[in-house]
């Protein structure tokens, strides 16, 4: 990330007010040729404004099962909910049809691959304008709602926001389109954001840009953050909790510190290990024994000697 973000600061560990997002008991059971499967078991968290709060596991762990569960977003004939999510206090669990008020208004969705999340066929401004509609939260009239578009794609930091409305997917690169999902999702002015692996689909530099564009939309706005990972180099960044997951169950829960540098189970520190570290560099030149190779050996020697007199070969 950098400097002017870097890691977030979680030197405030209170909480005043109810909390955005409680989950309690939660489970996801899915029905299979094979039978039942428990895809999430029992798992329990809570989110507050301007927190962040990280799921982490494998995949295949139940992790972006559990966004989507509590957002909603599963089949009603192929998973069964149990337990309680409150969003802003309505259980929408026990009351199925409650989601509707509080997705995409409340809360929204940062989806996985933007690639694939936004339509081919539609152009950037008519989806984002789409958005501001459906979320009510400027006038419908045209030129309102365009100038509301240019001011959202103005505070993602797209550049030329006019020239980007009239483009289509295929014409920007995968963190120009990271950042229009995040324009759509901020259209309806949510508490809440799920962000479902939001930078796995990008190049290491990319994501450094998105996760610094989260953190500083958080401080401006107050927004609560549900981050779904696989990479805890991502979660140790940009959370204030993390939950560790393995096979459905929370298996390791606790601050961002203490889960990174005391991690209480195997499984997380395997995860740790699984960070990539650069090691030292090394300039030592392979030398290759195999006398057939002598001349190539040479040739190298040369083009090294010519290298570090500032001599280049075109």
């Amino acid at each position: 990330m950098n400097a002017q973000a870097g890691t977030k600061s979680h030197a405030d560990s209170g909480h005043t007010g109810p909390a955005l997002l409680e989950v309690r008991d939660f489970q996801v059971e899915l029905i299979t040729d094979a039978g039942i499967v428990r895809a999430v078991d029992s798992v329990n968290f809570s989110i507050h404004r301007g927190e962040t709060v990280t799921i982490i596991g494998e995949s295949g762990s139940g992790k972006s099962t559990t966004a989507m569960g509590v957002l909603r977003l599963l089949p009603d004939d192929l998973a069964v909910l149990s337990g309680t999510v409150l969003i802003d206090g309505v259980d929408v669990v026990a009351v199925p049809k409650a989601i509707d008020k509080v997705r995409g208004r409340t809360v929204a969705l940062i989806p996985q691959d933007p690639m694939t999340a936004l339509s081919p066929v539609h152009s950037i401004g008519s989806q984002l304008s789409e958005a501001i509609r459906i979320a009510g939260a400027a006038s419908k009239e045209k030129d309102a709602v365009r100038a509301r578009a240019i001011r959202l794609l103005e505070q993602v930091h797209i550049p030329t926001p006019e020239v980007q409305l009239k483009k289509y997917p295929h014409q920007l690169s995968g963190g120009m389109l990271q950042r229009v999902l995040i324009a759509i999702a901020l259209a309806s002015e949510p508490q809440l954001l799920v962000a479902d692996e939001p930078t796995s689909a990008l190049d290491v530099t990319v994501q450094a840009g998105i996760l610094d564009l989260l953190l500083e939309l958080q401080e401006q706005r107050g927004i609560g953050i549900l981050m779904i990972t696989h990479d805890l180099g991502v979660a140790r960044l940009i959370s204030d909790r993390i939950h560790v997951m393995k096979d459905g169950s929370f298996v390791e829960s606790g601050d961002v510190q203490q889960v990174v540098e005391q991690p209480a189970t195997e499984y997380t520190r395997n995860l740790l290990a699984a960070v990539p570290v650069l090691g030292p560099w090394d300039e030592t030149p392979t030398v290759n024994t195999d006398p057939k190779s002598t001349a190539s050996n040479t040739t190298a020697a040369g083009d090294a000697a010519l290298t570090s007199t500032g001599v280049q070969n075109d």
